[in-house]
């Protein structure tokens, strides 16, 4: 009975763990996309020193990164198992990622439907990484 105990106790901790790692995750992103934008505001930033598109891409993807955090965190909360729950999401988000991307034929939805696929790849390798982190 208390290897029992013992065992659901540190799956309790586990699933903690892993539910603060998610929470780092989402912070993570934030503070990235806070860094980006606060580059695109600063002084010396001219229209003749840098490409803009890359500041919105950039901006873009965090903002897509820090919704999949959400996401997990969210299924984590309202799972029984937080480690499947976990799993899932990284398989979501690695499918996600392989989609083909074929021509929508409007530019500005072709580089949204790629940033989403590239932010889909990055949150599987971080959220993968930080499951083993954890473990």
């Amino acid at each position: 009975m208390a290897s029992i105990d013992r065992a659901v106790r540190d799956r309790k901790a586990f699933e903690g763990r892993l539910k603060t790692a998610a929470e780092a995750g989402r912070k993570n992103a934030r503070r990235y996309a806070n860094d980006w934008w606060g580059r695109l505001h600063a002084e010396e930033l001219t229209a003749e020193n840098v490409r803009m598109d890359s500041f919105f891409e950039a901006i873009t993807g965090y903002q897509f990164q820090i919704e999949l955090w959400a996401s997990l965190i969210e299924a984590l909360k309202a799972s029984d198992d937080v480690v499947a729950t976990w799993h899932e999401k990284i398989a979501e988000a690695e499918r996600n990622s392989e989609r083909t991307g074929g021509s929508m034929g409007n530019p500005v939805a072709d580089a949204r439907q790629h940033l989403w696929r590239d932010a889909n790849e990055k949150f599987a390798r971080y959220a993968a990484d930080y499951f083993r982190r954890v473990g």
